[in-house]
């Protein structure tokens, strides 16, 4: 299992925008890498890391950044069940 903790660190000295960009970019990669099979062990950690992002997020996010960021999170865990 990876160590996430230089990712969090790195991650927590941004700014919530930069996190949120950095969130949106880890989806986009996702819908771009789940069309090959051959990116799987990819998608799998770009979901995971994904989910991390939002847990790291939405406790600084307002109350209604933070309910969508769940939501997402929530997605993302059906799309890894799949």
């Amino acid at each position: 299992m990876k160590d996430w903790t230089a990712v969090r660190d790195r991650n927590m000295r941004d700014d919530l925008p930069v996190r949120l960009g950095g969130l949106a970019a880890n989806l986009s990669r996702i819908k771009s890498f789940a069309a090959h099979d051959a990116s799987r062990e990819a998608v799998e950690s770009m979901i995971d890391e994904s989910k991390l992002l939002i847990e790291w997020t939405a406790a600084e996010a307002e109350i209604n950044m933070a309910a969508e960021l769940a939501e997402v999170q929530v997605q993302l865990v059906r799309w890894q069940r799949n």
